[in-house]
This record gives C-alpha cells, sequence and structure tokens, in this order.
C-alpha cells in the first residue's frame, strides 16, 4: 500500500515567494499602491491624480483596475470628494507600509554603500533638548559620519509625519484622537513646567514664592489653543478656581517668546529643559511659584510593524540607554511603564 505524500511547510521564504505574489500576478502595480495612499490623504481624486503629477482621467483608470483586481470597491464618490471603502482602507493602510519598507531599504543600501547612515527623528522640544541631541552627539563621536535630522514641532504633527515615513520615531505623546495600537509606545517621563519672565521682572524681586492668583494679574505668552501645555496650565487655574491668565500673545516659536519677554512683563511657560539653556546667558529667569505644573508623559513612539535602519536603531538605543542610566544610579527610582 502506497504511503500518502507528506506535505512539508513552506520556509518564510517560500511562503512569501508562493504563497503572496497573488495581486501582483493579476496586475498590482506600485502605481496602484501610491494612488491609494493619495487617494485616502486627500480625499479628492483630481487632488491625489495633481499629487501623483498625473491627469485625473489617468488616476480613475488606476482606480478602476484596483478594484477590478481586487474584485472590491475601494471608496464612495459623493460630493465633497471620495469615502474610502473598509477595504479602501485596508488596502492604504498595507500600501503605505509597502511603499515605507520600499524607500526604506534604498535608504538603507545607501548608508552601506557610503557609510556613515542617516537618522530622522522628530521630538517635542524638551526631549529633543534633553534626550536626542545628546544621543546623536555620542552616536557622532563613535561615527563620525551619521547625518542626522531633527523635527520639533507639536505630539499630533509629529505622528501624523511618522505615520507618513518621514520619521524613523518619534518622541511625543499619541494624540487622543488615534488609535495607540498602530504604534510601538516606550513610556519615558513626564514633563516639568517652569515659569519664565524677563530679568528684573517685578514679581522677582517678592521673598515668597508667588501665589497663582497673583500670576493671574499678568500677561502670558501661551501656546495656541489646544496646545497640551497651553491646556495642563489652564486646568490647573480651573482646579484652583481661578480665573484664566490672559495671553497677549499665543505662539508656540520660543525665538517670539523670547522676543516678547525681554521687553515686557510677560510670564510664559517652559519646559525645564529647555529653561535650564535659557537661564545661562541671565536675559531671562525662572520665576518661584508656590506650585507645579507637570504635562502627561512623553515617549518613544515607532510605527508598528516598521523595522529601523540599523542607524534609527543606534540612536534609539543610545537614548533608551540614557533613560536607563538614572535608574541604575539611583535603585529606588522608578520609571514608568
Amino acid at each position: 500500500m502506497t504511503e500518502p505524500t507528506k506535505t512539508l511547510p513552506l520556509s518564510s521564504a517560500k511562503s512569501l515567494l508562493f504563497r503572496s505574489g497573488n495581486l501582483f500576478q493579476r496586475g498590482l502595480k506600485l502605481s496602484h499602491l501610491r494612488m491609494i495612499v493619495a487617494m485616502e490623504e486627500t480625499g479628492q481624486i483630481s487632488q491625489a491624480a495633481s499629487m501623483l503629477q498625473t491627469s485625473q482621467p489617468a488616476a480613475s483608470r488606476l482606480l478602476s483596475e484596483m478594484e477590478t483586481i481586487l474584485e472590491a470597491r475601494l471608496c464612495v464618490r459623493g460630493s465633497r470628494g471620495i469615502e474610502m471603502t473598509n477595504a479602501g482602507r485596508a488596502l492604504a493602510r498595507r500600501a503605505r507600509s509597502m511603499l515605507i519598507e520600499i524607500r526604506e531599504a534604498e535608504r538603507e543600501i545607501e548608508d552601506i554603500k557610503h557609510g556613515g547612515g542617516t537618522v530622522f527623528v522628530g521630538a517635542v522640544t524638551a526631549a529633543a533638548v534633553d534626550l536626542v541631541v545628546p544621543a546623536i552627539r555620542t552616536v557622532q563621536s563613535i561615527n563620525a559620519l551619521l547625518e542626522a535630522h531633527v523635527s520639533i514641532g507639536p505630539s499630533h504633527s509629529l505622528i501624523k509625519d511618522l505615520l507618513a515615513g518621514d520619521h524613523d520615531f518619534v518622541i511625543g505623546r499619541i494624540p487622543e484622537d488615534m488609535d495607540p495600537r498602530q504604534f510601538n509606545i516606550r513610556q519615558i517621563r513626564s514633563e516639568k513646567i517652569r515659569l519664565m519672565v524677563r530679568a528684573g521682572h517685578p514679581l522677582l524681586s517678592e521673598t515668597k514664592p508667588v501665589s497663582l492668583n497673583r500670576l493671574s494679574q499678568f500677561e502670558w505668552i501661551l501656546p495656541p489653543p489646544g496646545n497640551l501645555m497651553r491646556r495642563t496650565i489652564e486646568d490647573v487655574f480651573i482646579s484652583r478656581h481661578l480665573s484664566l491668565p490672559h495671553s497677549s500673545l499665543n505662539s508656540a516659536s520660543l525665538l517670539v517668546t523670547l522676543s516678547t519677554l525681554s521687553g515686557t512683563d510677560a510670564i510664559a511657560p517652559m519646559a525645564e529643559e529647555v529653561t535650564s539653556l535659557l537661564s545661562i546667558g541671565g536675559m531671562i529667569a525662572e520665576l518661584p511659584f508656590d506650585d507645579t505644573i507637570e504635562i502627561k508623559p512623553y515617549s518613544l513612539i515607532t510605527a508598528r510593524g516598521h523595522r529601523l535602519s540599523p542607524s534609527a536603531q543606534l540612536v534609539s538605543d543610545h537614548i533608551l540607554a540614557r533613560i536607563e542610566k538614572p535608574k541604575a544610579e539611583t535603585p529606588a527610582t522608578t520609571l514608568p511603564a
């Protein structure tokens, strides 16, 4: 009697080669992947065509081809543009990941060919000053050819750019309207806020720490409405049943803030890591007050499923080492999970 033939499991490579090429065999191309990502980004076929520098008829043809290949409707046209279907959103999400990985492969090969490497980091200001810059300097002392790109901004902009593949990783916070399951998140620490004024400010002459009630009587320089630092400060005043501080200038620009502080009696909140640098010159000073203000912790964030390049991984490892260092020196100190 003949024994039944045993089917051996395919290796991971063979599985990829023989089980994942059906869509490509049926005609799916990179141009299709670019188009579906552009459609999801813009919500308009015409704008997606403009983004890809092609005509609207050509864009519509690519959409039709994708729907034929997948045998599924990818979007619904409306008076204000297109609404992606579940299938369309799924394809766009996967397409974005594939395009990012192709770009990263090119980048990593160039790094291997020329040496050095590149890293793209997005960070909130405090984390950039305290963690990112020192880590990059450490890595560059070992590899002088490393080229680092650091972008500073609010978390919602940084996270959007992370998902678009513009950053290797971000040190910031996940916006409340985003699903945290899209990311790998390593919480770091909260951000302590200090209040800064010009040298010679009248409140600096007071012998006791200034009360929040007294502070509310002065003009403030605050980030724009909706900014997390501003919301945190306003929540503190509200919890003390105090009037909200009046912001005569709304700006997230450090240069604008410093320029305004130097010629007025305004008060400006800043991250502790930043104030320690700015106080050195003596132009501005920290104002002691009888309360504490902390912003919720920021984290080291990567897109789930995305593998860091060797250069980016090295910088990330050095940042994490800086986080762990105080813990090693002071065993009693614990970091948030």
